[in-house]
């Protein structure tokens, strides 16, 4: 792996740390490079540059016709981050795996990198082994005049578009006048006032002391953690920087909460200076309106077109454009993506996107943990997609969410079976799963759940974990006893919380030998 376009991560490291991994990266006698690799292993065991160093072990390796241990650390590396063509082509090549080589095949056409001619050379040594997957077409997006609206899908499907209406899809954006405000606008705090008039407002203290008054014209979101917008005279929409969070009824400033230190849309002194990286359009717009054009939308929030896709000719009788009951896993999910992947390239596409994705490592460490998993909640789609539920089973989104159930007020997640083991016993035999010699809890216990050892709610979304959707086969000792709890987080510390490392391994070493 190259160091080219990493400095910025490199330079998080402390001081002998970057040190040593620089020096591994520069080397370019093989012998040296693995001897280097393997020093780095042992030196930083809980780098979050460990599938880097076994990716370079690997192919150092490799070039001096020490197959095993390339495989080794090939197998290493791909375990912390399986999306690698560049390590998955020469690892199917040395196993002579035709799956290797098809998995390396689909990631080089889902990622940006790499190009040019580092992205043929892979392609065709992984064509040797595999056929090329089915190409996505790339075709124009459909005009506006394609699209029908909401309010003539309701003309047929009543009950679902009422069921739609009160969910938080819906109400990703909304005129003030029209919005279920949740906040507490008799609240104030370091820099920040809110008040009511004529409409709610937001008071903003500037870095010289004084105070600008922004009226609010829109709320963004109805269901934890609502923001709040205001229209400036030009016309744009610029996010104001508190939002309030339902959760803990309290108003905090967002960018600081997502951004990393240094944010310049964190400072709220600045606001007043209308820039892009407060804009509405320029970074809320194409996930929360829809069928955005241009610096306009045509429907506030989240619509039944941007799931379903152009309707105006289904609306005159011709058939569906999309159905997800005849739709593949991956159409599926593509879908969803459009919204729910954080590294997907949004571009102009006709319906449903083929969205390129950014390298995941290309994003800053703290999106994931040590030990490769996602941390934060804006990768749901990554993280799933990493599922053998996904990759073998062809399960998508919508075989565990209804994105329009009848209880959205109370199923605020959009669940299917209202969240029990249903979602997993759908497919998985429920007398074999749900029997007490595998779950090793009593029956009706949080402990017997599927999802708190599968699901373990590790994932950041601001002031509340939520549950993994990468779906463990089983929680990990010895990934935990390696980088930590704090660096692998295991599911059965998370309750087990008196407990350590030590017990961890000798309590599912004991499974595994009474599982035989």
């Amino acid at each position: 792996m190259r160091l080219g376009g990493q400095n910025s991560i490199v330079d998080l490291l402390e001081p002998a740390q970057r040190k040593a991994f620089v020096a591994l990266y520069e080397e370019s006698d093989a012998l040296k490079r693995r001897t280097l690799a393997a020093k780095f292993l042992r030196e930083y065991p809980r780098s979050f540059l460990t599938a880097q160093a076994h990716e370079a072990a690997a192919k150092a390796a490799a070039a001096m016709g020490d197959r095993a241990s390339a495989v080794f650390h090939a197998r290493e590396s791909l375990h912390l981050y399986p999306e690698n063509p560049g390590l998955l082509t020469p690892l199917a090549l040395w196993r002579k795996d035709a799956a290797l080589a098809g998995e390396a095949l689909r990631l080089l056409d889902l990622f940006t990198s790499p190009a040019g001619r580092v992205r043929e050379e892979l392609r065709a040594a992984a064509l040797t082994l595999a056929p090329a997957p089915a190409a996505v077409p790339l075709r124009p997006r459909e005009p506006l005049s394609a699209y029908a609206g909401s309010a003539v899908c309701a003309n047929c499907h009543r009950e679902v578009y009422n069921a739609w209406a009160s969910t938080g899809m819906a109400n990703m954006l909304r005129p003030i006048a029209k919005a279920r405000v949740l906040a507490d606008f008799r609240a104030a705090g370091d820099g920040f006032r809110a008040g009511t008039a004529a409409r709610p407002f937001l008071e903003l203290r500037r870095r010289n002391g004084e105070w600008d008054r922004y009226s609010i014209d829109f709320a963004i979101g109805s269901k934890w953690q609502q923001a709040f917008a205001t229209r400036t005279p030009d016309g744009d929409i610029q996010v104001l920087p508190f939002q309030y969070n339902a959760l803990s009824r309290q108003w905090l400033n967002y960018w600081s909460t997502v951004d990393p230190p240094g944010s310049e849309r964190a400072e709220p002194g600045d606001f007043h200076k209308f820039r892009r990286v407060t804009s509405y359009k320029e970074n809320c717009a194409q996930c929360h309106t829809s069928q955005w054009r241009d610096g306009r939308y045509l429907e506030e929030g989240v619509n039944c077109e941007m799931c379903h896709g152009p309707s105006a000719a289904h609306a005159k009788g011709e058939p569906a454009l999309f159905r997800f009951a005849k739709a593949t896993a991956e159409e599926s999910v593509r879908v969803c993506a459009q919204c729910h992947a954080q590294s997907a390239q949004r571009t102009d596409s006709a319906f449903p996107t083929a969205q390129r994705r950014r390298p995941y490592v290309e994003f800053a460490p703290r999106a994931f943990y040590l030990d490769g998993r996602f941390r934060e909640t804006t990768f749901l789609v990554e993280a799933f997609e990493r599922s053998a539920c996904y990759r073998k089973g062809a399960a998508t989104c919508v075989s565990c969410h209804d994105p329009h159930p009848r209880d959205a007020a109370e199923n605020t997640r959009s669940l299917k079976f209202n969240g029990s083991d249903r979602m997993c016993t759908q497919c998985h035999a429920a007398a074999a799963f749900a029997a007490q010699a595998h779950t090793r809890h009593a029956a009706g216990s949080d402990g017997a759940r599927c999802v708190s050892c599968h699901m373990p709610r590790i994932m950041g979304a601001l002031l509340f974990q939520a549950a993994s959707h990468e779906i463990d086969s089983r929680p990990s000792a010895e990934s935990t006893v390696r980088f930590g709890q704090a660096g692998s987080p295991n599911a059965c510390l998370l309750c087990h919380k008196d407990r350590d490392t030590s017990w961890l391994r000798n309590q599912l070493s004991s499974w595994s030998r009474r599982s035989r």
